[in-house]
């Protein structure tokens, strides 16, 4: 099982390969998706729950601690 001792555990759905670069503060999960994770916006797996049908807020549990990923390409 891999741990995360640098950063949160929380992967995000956009994509499914980026993490969240906080670092841990709980549960392997940082301050504010371990919060998520007590208002039940979270599931034990790190997870969004289904029920949270607030799509602003899914959106910003979802990009909480994500990187801006560098451009593929550049439009000039």
């Amino acid at each position: 099982m891999k741990t995360f001792k640098d950063h949160c555990r929380f992967r995000t759905s956009v994509g499914g390969v980026l993490y969240c670069q906080d670092a841990p503060y709980e549960h392997g999960l940082c301050r504010f998706h371990y919060e998520a994770y007590l208002r039940g916006e979270l599931l034990p797996n790190g997870q969004i729950n289904e029920l949270l049908s607030d799509q602003d807020r899914r959106r910003a549990i979802n990009r909480h601690g994500i990187r801006e990923q560098p451009a593929d390409y550049v439009l000039e």
